[in-house]
């Protein structure tokens, strides 16, 4: 056997009370998602940058994985008003080097586990609460809203989406 390889459960990762949401502490895994989103941010032409990034963490199905809910400024180019918005990441942290690592995709069972952990009461009041200063942004300037409208409707163009 390569233990190396053999994934453990994170005993409790499932039940809400004993993975609670916690606001992330550690450096390393804040600086692992800021650079994320700034190539994120690069690779899309109508955003300038996703600032004031907070992360906010609960323990991924197994050791050394974790769940991020980062909640950001997106700032798209032209508009004043930012957009506050809320993303999902699954971060493993690498056995050998220690160095985080965003997975982009995720194994059909992390596809399930994460929607089951946005069922989470605490996970519900964030998303709750960034809905609601989306909506004030969008509220409170008309370009904002606009532009979002336009973005919208060339992601359907693109994808055949409605």
């Amino acid at each position: 056997i390569n233990w190396d390889t053999v994934e453990t459960i994170n005993p409790g990762s499932q039940a809400e009370i004993l993975n609670p949401l916690r606001e992330n502490t550690d450096v390393k895994l804040t600086e692992t998602v800021r650079e994320y989103y700034g190539h994120l941010g690069d690779s899309k032409s109508f955003i300038e940058d996703y600032g004031d990034i907070r992360v906010y963490t609960k323990l991924g199905k197994y050791t050394g994985s974790y769940i991020a809910f980062v909640r950001y400024e997106m700032k798209i180019k032209d508009i004043y008003t930012k957009v506050p918005g809320l993303g999902t990441l699954y971060i493993e942290k690498d056995r050998t080097s220690g160095e985080y690592e965003v997975k982009t995709d995720p194994d059909e069972e992390l596809k399930e586990f994460l929607p089951f952990i946005s069922t989470h009461e605490d996970v519900q009041k964030l998303l709750e609460a960034t809905d609601k200063e989306y909506e004030s942004a969008v509220q409170s300037d008309a370009l904002l809203r606009e532009s979002l409208l336009d973005l919208k409707s060339a992601y359907e163009e693109q994808t055949g989406s409605r």
